[in-house]
C-alpha cells in the first residue's frame, strides 16, 4: 500500500482515469515512463526514481483475464 504522499503525488502525475484504472487492476498507484509496447498491447513502464527497491517495473496488461 502507498502513503498517502505518495498517491496524491501519482494522481497528479497520471490523472484521476489511469489512478482508478490502476486501483482497479493492479491495487497501488504508480507513474512512471512508458518503455514499450508489445503485439499483444501490454504497455510496459519504468520509474527507478521515485518507487520502492524492487517496485521499479510494472505492465499494464491490455486485458484483464487471459483467454488461450
Amino acid at each position: 500500500m502507498s502513503t498517502i504522499l505518495r498517491t496524491l503525488r501519482n494522481i497528479r502525475k497520471i490523472g484521476i482515469r489511469d489512478y482508478l484504472h490502476q486501483m482497479q487492476y493492479i491495487g497501488d498507484t504508480k507513474a512512471g515512463t512508458l518503455i514499450a509496447r508489445d503485439r499483444y498491447g501490454n504497455k510496459y513502464y519504468e520509474n527507478i526514481d521515485d518507487e520502492l527497491p524492487l517496485r521499479t517495473r510494472w505492465v499494464d496488461y491490455k486485458e484483464k483475464e487471459y483467454s488461450p
